[in-house]
């Protein structure tokens, strides 16, 4: 009989990817979803178990004949007024997952966290993946939890909404220096990552960044994503004092595009030290600025 892989966040950006992979690898795959329709892969071997993760008792009879668990769910804002915050589905989440993991016997547990987690950080979106990754260290399963840094690909929330914003505006500003640096990591060598580790033994209870081919600014990230979209736009620098004010008050409304939490993960940098992740599963990184031909032009 085939391995049965449990997965949360399988609708989402990553989760789809991720869900692909494992169906190329021959894993029969339980989808934890609140919707069945909004799956977007079709094949005999995905099971949609509808559920919520912030509900154990929708899926814990679903997790019963499991081999491996790999937890996906997580946010980049807070609307706290619909509930949804980090400590929530972060946290409790993910203590959800990894309880009812561990009450059904499961041993083998791959997490998501992000790249900069870390104890006496100063965001709550970075405090709560710590938090959760603890809950996950501890929680004597065989786990793997793995890092990325900023993910891009077709469908994400990042580098789309910069070539959208360039694309309608003549002038696109950045803050102070621009000089901030990232690394970011494309969606389909972070899903390869996740389906190849699996069975590797030797990253059994290990972290792991995962960050892609090259580190940029911000800036020289603009400039790729205007050559690629084929605009030059005059790009402006706007003092950091202007995005905390404007922060400070328009920062809880959706259409403002960003938070208190993202600026200052931006302002700090998001990078990787090593490539261990990929080195242990053979995952070949990408070019970013040739992958991003491939769905922005």
């Amino acid at each position: 009989m085939k391995n049965t892989v449990f997965l949360t966040g399988a609708t989402g950006f990553v989760g789809n990817e991720v869900l692909e992979e494992l169906l190329k690898k021959n894993y029969r795959v339980k989808v934890l979803v609140r919707d069945k329709d909004r799956l977007k892969e079709n094949s005999a071997d995905i099971i949609p178990v509808e559920g919520d993760v912030l509900n154990p008792e929708s899926f814990r009879k679903e997790m019963e004949d499991v081999d491996t668990v790999i937890h996906l769910v997580g946010i980049i804002r807070e609307f706290p007024s619909q509930g949804i915050t980090f400590e929530k589905l972060h946290f409790e989440a993910t203590k959800n997952v990894v309880d009812t993991a561990v009450s059904n016997g499961i041993k083998r547990f791959i997490h998501m966290s992000a790249n900069g987690a870390r104890e006496n950080v100063v965001t709550d979106y970075h405090k709560t993946k710590y938090k959760a990754e603890e809950y996950v260290r501890n929680s004597g399963l065989t786990y793997t939890i793995f890092r990325p840094s900023l993910i891009y690909g077709p469908g994400d929330s990042f580098v789309n909404m910069l070539a959208d914003m360039i694309k309608k505006l003549p002038v696109f500003s950045y803050f102070g220096k621009g000089d901030y640096k990232m690394q970011p990591v494309s969606v389909y060598e972070v899903a390869e990552i996740f389906a190849e580790s699996i069975p590797i033994s030797t990253m059994y209870g290990k972290t792991y960044s995962v960050c892609g081919d090259k580190v940029y600014t911000y800036r020289e990230l603009l400039n790729i994503i205007m050559d690629v979209i084929n605009k030059k736009r005059l790009l402006v620098s706007v003092p950091e004092a202007f995005v905390s004010a404007g922060i400070a008050a328009f920062g809880g409304f959706s259409w403002f595009p960003i938070t208190k939490d993202q600026f200052i993960m931006l302002k700090e940098g998001n990078v990787c030290t090593d490539d261990e992740a990929f080195e242990e599963t053979s995952v070949k990184k990408r070019n970013m600025k040739e992958l991003l031909k491939t769905y922005l032009s």
